[in-house]
């Protein structure tokens, strides 16, 4: 009894060390996050128990047995409620809807089960508990306490349910992060659920099953620890479906497992049989873990599917699988990201590779944008990308970079390809041209094959024409807006142009009242200002509802540059750096109105006083000028979905014409505008014509 007695303080102690060191690690990797202050909040009160469990088996009286039992179970009233809150939130991108769904949840996990131990606390066990001759204290529930594990019950199903969810939602490297922390948790909740259903049916509490929480708490902290380790705190996030308990594998399950304990534990107590029972448990939940454990490896699952591949005899990839797995997933997603999201999840999971991303170049942009990985992709890569997509963008099929034959990317070293994770690329192409590329890491398993090649290659196309579709869509519903924008501009230039002749006519007749002082004043102010600002706005609005003309004639870019800057007097130093240029067929008053609307843009987010830069060169058969300021900058967003559309600004009282009218200048000459922006540090637009004019 000694040993044992003493064994048992080692389990308990041990466990509450462990719990206390991983909630401090989930408090270090981030202290603002829900998720991790509910991991901290829940482990550190598993480690409370783990301590009073230590205190019940040492107990030499009844009276102390029942005292440090009571305890230990009102401690575990925090459980539902801290744990539910982190399987809703861990890893999910998307918690706030969640949060808002599982609102009213979230405070009967914790308000219920708390308030069981609060009211009922002389309930939650029978005043009395008595010794067994293997020296486990027994003691009978109460009300309190039966109504608080039949809860602890049924929030631990949810909690499993919600990390299942999570599990089978992620993909690829997302997976490799997070299923040492899912399973640790999880092999947790299922004992808690095994305890629990032991506690209820036999309505009475043991000692034993003390132990056999510390042993588990012991076991999913290591998992939690080596989670820890290989994410070097790193946190992944994904989407999740708000069906949350819709299909769930947990729930049927734990069921069947309701269902059938109580014939178990019945026989049990006939054949006395009570430590075979316990010590099952504890094989039953080490054997679970370690399938799952194995089924989430990519390498055993790679050699389960060879090995039925070859000793069965059947086709290496289930196509029909494939592509209706692949048609459900793609056919209902009208948004681009999450359109390539479940590309490259449905690709990761057929070839078994934990990274695979889709690259699409993006006009005005000089980096591909990432429009979906499995993986996580850094700024280092989003430069390789751009000069590997100059490469792949000459290819007809896929291709293997890197090492042992692969083909060489000019440019590229062979080290940057591993660094990057990237060894098959595949161009995404239709009859209208390219669209952009997928790239993949190394496989679990042999180099590609020629059927490997061929289904990659399907998938590539595939996408690219789902891409394609999308992005015709959109251009769709863009010349649309368009058309109605240039029928409203053609009604508002009409109707403002009256206002103005009224306006004028009113103004002329001033000098009829010139002699009474407060309306020649006031009068005049507020018309000459109104006059002056709808003409203006009738000016800019004007050319947008009819085809821009042209008038073409010799200009010398750098004097109009120059002119240009010089007239401007707006408080703040201009740099102008110019370079010898050619001279070219250009409408130099529709250059100077693009060059003014972009000085003024950059004046009016930058900070007063703040230089602006106006740079000329020529390169590439180009003639180019700049435009750049250290402002506040422009998201991604904004630029790819709002900058060059009419009627979109960030500017308080804009019109959202001036970059939109300037874009079409640019491009009437044939030539193109860029930008380049970050937020909080500046932005830079360039603008590219031909010397000629027109292409």
């Amino acid at each position: 009894m000694t040993i044992n007695l003493q064994f048992s303080t080692f389990l308990c102690l041990s466990a509450a060390v462990l719990c206390v060191i991983t909630g401090g690690l989930a408090l270090v990797r981030d202290v603002r996050s829900t998720a991790y202050r509910a991991f901290a909040l829940g482990m550190g009160v598993f480690a409370a128990q783990a301590v009073l469990s230590r205190l019940v088996l040492n107990a030499m009286r009844p009276s102390e047995a029942v005292a440090w039992s009571r305890w230990c179970v009102a401690a575990g009233a925090l459980v539902p409620g801290s744990w539910l809150l982190f399987s809703l939130s861990y890893a999910r991108s998307n918690f706030d809807e969640f949060g808002r769904k599982w609102k009213w949840v979230i405070v009967a996990a914790f308000v219920m089960p708390v308030g069981l131990a609060v009211l009922g606390w002389t309930h939650l066990l029978a005043p009395y508990a008595s010794l067994e001759q293997n020296g486990n204290w027994v003691t009978p529930l109460g009300w309190a306490g039966y109504g608080l594990y039949v809860a602890l019950l049924v929030f631990s199903a949810m909690v499993l349910a919600n990390l299942e969810k999570t599990l089978r939602t992620s993909h690829g490297a997302i997976r490799w992060q997070i299923k040492f922390s899912i399973l640790g948790v999880g092999a947790i909740f299922a004992a808690l659920i095994y305890t629990a259903a032991q506690v209820l049916l036999f309505s009475s509490l043991r000692t034993d099953l003390y132990i056999f929480n510390c042993i588990i708490l012991l076991g999913a902290n290591i998992l939690l620890m080596v989670s820890a380790v290989r994410n070097r705190l790193r946190e992944a996030k994904l989407y999740v479906s708000q069906n949350v308990l819709q299909g769930s594998l947990t729930t049927i399950v734990i069921g069947v497992y309701l269902l059938g304990v109580g014939l178990f534990a019945k026989l049990a107590v006939h054949l006395r049989i009570g430590p075979i029972l316990f010590q099952n448990g504890l094989i039953a939940i080490a054997a679970v873990s370690g399938v799952v454990l194995l089924l989430l490896s990519e390498t055993v699952r790679y050699r389960i599917r060879r090995f039925i591949h070859v000793h069965f005899q059947r086709p290496y990839y289930d196509y029909r699988k494939i592509w209706t797995e692949f048609t459900r997933k793609t056919s209902s997603e009208v948004d681009l990201e999450r359109l390539c999201a479940a590309i490259v999840n449905t690709v990761s999971e057929t070839f078994i590779a934990s990274i695979v991303t889709i690259w699409l170049p993006e006009e005005g942009f000089e980096m591909p944008a990432m429009a979906a990985s499995t993986g996580s992709v850094s700024g280092e890569i989003e430069e390789l990308a751009a000069h590997l997509l100059g490469y792949v963008r000459d290819l007809h099929g896929p291709v293997q970079v890197g090492r042992d034959g692969a083909c060489e990317v000019p440019g590229i070293s062979v080290q940057d390809l591993e660094q990057a994770k990237i060894r098959y690329c595949v161009p995404l192409g239709t009859g209208s041209g390219f669209i952009g590329m997928m790239t993949m890491n190394e496989r679990t398993g042999p180099p590609f094959s020629v059927e490997d090649f061929d289904l990659l290659q399907t998938f590539a196309d595939q996408a690219a024409g789902l891409i394609l579709n999308h992005k015709l869509f959109e251009n769709l519903g863009q010349a649309r807006e368009l058309e109605a924008f240039q029928a409203v501009s053609a009604f508002l230039a009409h109707d403002l142009k009256n206002i103005a002749s009224t306006l004028a006519l009113t103004l002329n007749n001033l000098p009829l009242h010139y002699e009474n002082p407060e309306f020649r004043a006031d009068t005049f102010q507020i018309m000459s200002k109104s006059v002056e600002k709808i003409r203006n706005m009738c000016s800019r609005l004007s050319p947008l509802d009819r085809r821009l003309e042209l008038q073409k004639g010799e200009c010398d870019l750098n004097e109009l540059v120059s002119t240009t800057v010089a007239s401007l007097n707006l408080g703040r130093p201009i740099l102008a750096d110019l370079v010898p240029l050619p001279t070219a067929l250009l409408d130099s008053e529709q250059i100077r109105k693009v060059l003014l609307n972009l000085i003024l843009n950059a004046c009016e987010s930058s900070s007063n006083g703040a230089e602006i830069r106006v740079a000329t060169s020529f390169e590439n058969g180009f003639l180019r000028f700049s435009v750049t300021d250290h402002g506040c900058g422009m998201s991604r967003e904004f630029i790819k979905k709002s900058l060059f559309h009419p009627l979109k600004t960030t500017k308080p009282g804009g019109s959202g014409i001036g970059v939109y009218q300037s874009k079409m200048i640019v491009e009437a000459h044939g030539g193109r505008i860029e930008v380049h922006s970050r937020e909080g540090i500046g932005t830079t637009f360039t603008v590219f014509l031909p010397p000629g004019g027109s292409h």
